[in-house]
């Protein structure tokens, strides 16, 4: 069973207000990514985009311009009385974490608010073959992408769940047992799995909202083919 050191904070949601769990991988290249090509409403041709955990990536915004350091978290998320247990790749900004550069969200049964999904939960979710639609609630997957061609950088990411019709699905490959030891004090060690997929889908364009609980509705779309992910899902 491969081993990983990472970190782990509890945090508050700010959008749902309920208890999150954020995990922060910190060593070992190369066995966890994010890589497709993406094409939004202003570009007609599509760009290669490789997030793999331990490079850095290029961000230039109103805060600052410089090299950034990617990370790995996990979150939990209600949305519309739906739990999804969020995976995905963050920047790093003085020693603090930002909204997802690109993630899934998992809408899978059985999810409690601040808790981690039970090793039963996930194996029956998680099987090679499986394919998880794109959308809003039980046994979809929301896809986040915090990136527009030419300018990465933004305050919030562009969502699946925000589009009126959603597309897309992401095709389970391969399960693995996988094991990580976190920096906590005392050091503690979780198990989880190790999940290779592929997919492709569109995502809805972010458009700033009066209230923080609101949904950017849209019909506007971005659009991701030829992805390849592996991502971990810890279990209790």
């Amino acid at each position: 069973m491969k081993k990983l050191m990472l970190f782990l904070a509890i945090l508050s949601c700010t959008t749902c207000q309920e208890p999150t769990l954020e995990v922060r991988m910190t060593q070992q290249r190369d066995s966890f990514y994010f890589r497709f090509e993406v094409k939004d409403t202003i570009s007609e041709d599509y760009q290669y985009v490789d997030y793999t955990l331990g490079d850095s990536i290029w961000i230039s915004d109103r805060f600052d311009t410089a090299y950034h350091y990617i990370t790995w978290h996990n979150q939990l998320e209600n949305i519309n009385s739906t739990h999804y247990f969020q995976t995905g790749v963050s920047e790093v900004r003085s020693f603090s974490v930002s909204e997802p550069l690109f993630g899934f969200g998992f809408a899978i049964p059985g999810l409690e608010p601040g808790k981690i999904p039970s090793e039963a939960i996930l194996e029956d979710f998680f099987y090679p073959g499986r394919s998880i639609p794109f959308g809003l609630g039980p046994e979809k997957v929301n896809t986040l992408l915090r990136l527009q061609i030419g300018n990465p950088a933004f305050g919030l990411p562009s969502q699946t769940v925000f589009l009126y019709e959603p597309y897309g699905e992401l095709v389970i490959q391969e399960v693995e047992d996988y094991e990580m030891q976190y920096r906590t004090w005392p050091e503690e060690v979780r198990r989880g799995k190790r999940i290779t997929s592929t997919f492709e889908g569109g995502i809805g364009v972010y458009e700033p909202q009066p209230s923080v609980d609101a949904i950017s509705y849209t019909d506007v779309a971005i659009d991701l083919r030829n992805g390849e992910a592996v991502f971990f899902m810890p279990y209790e």
